[in-house]
């Protein structure tokens, strides 16, 4: 059985699987159990439920160890079979603590990049309205604010990727999710990143969607500042056109009988070097297992576990529980 007692001794295995070293194992840990416990006294006092406080089955593992088997899970992408084996528990546990708790709450505590969801902001708005008037400091919730807090940020990187998942059996999600550029079915997601932070996630859609059709899907250029640069590839070919009051920088494309001159070339070999930092952001994500296998999770929950391995980054780069 993996405890995480018996990891901590040899650093370089422990971070192979759990993507975070040992020191930052611990500040996510201290992090985490104020807010896990919350939960878990919520869940147990809700109004519906018949066993008397305190009722119940008791957790075979710790929390240090259930934090373990979720970034294994994370890193490694292995099946709870062997999740279950490895922590000498039932399959039916380790989905249970996964969906139910554990990823919840580091979808929560974690610095996860922004997704603009209407709805969700409505209801938790509602529920504001609804509870006591407590002041509390008002959190970010949009691109467009995250931007306006820190108005020192010149530039923002803009990017899509593709994850495999295994071919659908109905025909018509078939042709949805089958990318040509992949020659194979993926889920895409196209994030808003600086040179060191994720800060901005609209994915778990069909591959066949194009870079184009995804930008304008997100609403992402009207909520960045006419200030900001806003550096693409060439699958954003005709933005700049389409945004004549933005600051977008893409690469010169050649077109038939006119081939790019060799002042082009020279710029779009600049342009690369100051974008790379997006293709470092992608490889990064894709040392976690769950983000560069073959997707074998449900589609609605890609763009949560998305998030919270971009949260991972984003704390493993500033040090900070905050985005920005």
């Amino acid at each position: 059985m993996i405890t995480v007692t018996k990891l901590r001794r040899k650093p370089r295995s422990f971070h192979a699987f759990a993507g975070v070293s040992v020191s930052e194992f611990d500040h996510l840990l201290a992090q985490i159990t104020p807010a896990y416990e919350a939960a878990f006294q919520k869940q147990r006092q809700r109004p519906d439920r018949l066993r008397q406080p305190g009722a119940g089955r008791r957790f075979a593992l710790d929390l240090p160890e259930r934090l373990l088997m979720g970034l294994m899970y994370l890193r490694l992408y292995v099946s709870q079979s062997l999740l279950a084996y490895l922590f000498d528990l039932d399959q039916s546990n380790i989905s249970r603590e996964l969906n139910d708790r554990l990823l919840p709450i580091l979808l929560e505590v974690l610095p996860v990049p922004l997704r603009d969801a209407p709805l969700r902001q409505m209801a938790e708005e509602a529920k504001k309205e609804a509870a006591p008037s407590v002041k509390k400091p008002r959190r970010i919730n949009t691109l467009q604010e995250l931007l306006q807090a820190y108005p020192e940020l010149e530039e923002v990187l803009l990017d899509a990727t593709e994850q495999s998942v295994p071919q659908p059996t109905d025909k018509q999600k078939r042709k949805h999710c089958y990318s040509g550029k992949q020659q194979d079915h993926t889920l895409k997601t196209q994030i808003v990143a600086t040179r060191t932070q994720i800060l901005h996630v609209f994915g778990g859609l069909p591959g066949s969607l194009s870079d184009q059709t995804l930008l304008r899907a997100s609403g992402v250029m009207r909520q960045i500042p006419l200030n900001v640069r806003i550096r693409l590839d060439k699958g954003y070919e005709g933005t700049d056109t389409r945004h004549p009051d933005h600051a977008v920088e893409q690469p010169v494309k050649g077109q038939r009988n006119h081939k790019v001159t060799a002042l082009g070339r020279a710029y779009n070999y600049y342009l690369s070097t100051l974008r790379i930092y997006v293709e470092h952001h992608f490889a990064r994500l894709q040392t976690f297992g769950i983000l560069r296998n073959v997707y074998r999770g449900k589609w609605e929950v890609h763009e949560d576990l998305f998030c919270i391995v971009s949260g991972l980054l984003n704390y493993r780069a500033t040090g900070k529980f905050v985005l920005g």
